[in-house]
């Protein structure tokens, strides 16, 4: 008994070091132009978070950030997934012009700065997700957005994959956030 004990408190312990941090996606607000259902979504990051994404960046990793908004209509039962958004940026550092690089994966544009906090504040928030056109929505069901964010590691150079392994960067916790119900009628309501 006391062998299970202490093997599950060292599972406990390992867990909590493997997943230092916590990654969260945040709904700041959902609204309607044009018929099109559109949301913004901001996160946060904490000093600590940056100072190993600029640490694997600046030694050739490539860090992928990936965003995912889920529209779901609430059922007494079970929910329904109506729309999945998935948008990720790309962030490098180019070793030929010494600037950190982050791609846009909605409009294939690379914004470049030698400052990299700079690029990370600038995707900080990301606005006018195009959603659904309402018109193909029940305008007195109730909706609710789920939020996600994590990120994603990756060799710049094949040839040291085999190294890459070894030196697997830190893990993040990815936790599932949800907005307040809302009705279609009432965001057009609110949008007057």
């Amino acid at each position: 008994m006391k062998r299970i004990f202490i093997l599950l408190l060292f599972f406990i312990i390992i867990s909590k070091i493997s997943y230092s941090y916590e990654l969260r996606l945040y709904f700041s607000r959902s609204y309607i132009y044009d018929d099109m259902l559109y949301v913004d979504v901001r996160t946060h990051y904490e000093n600590e978070i940056y100072q190993n994404i600029k640490k694997y960046i600046d030694n050739g990793i490539i860090l992928f950030i990936n965003y995912r908004i889920d529209l779901i209509k609430k059922n007494l039962f079970i929910n329904d997934n109506v729309r999945e958004i998935y948008i990720y940026r790309k962030l490098y550092y180019d070793f030929f012009t010494k600037e950190y690089v982050v791609l846009n994966s909605e409009t294939m544009r690379e914004t470049r700065n030698s400052d990299l906090e700079i690029l990370i504040k600038n995707i900080y928030q990301i606005n006018r997700i195009e959603v659904i056109n309402v018109n193909k929505l029940n305008k007195n069901n109730k909706y609710i957005f789920k939020t996600r964010l994590s990120m994603q590691f990756q060799n710049a150079y094949p040839y040291l994959s085999a190294f890459f392994n070894i030196i697997t960067p830190i893990q993040y916790r990815i936790k599932w956030l949800k907005s307040n119900e809302f009705s279609i009628k009432e965001l057009y309501y609110n949008n007057m």
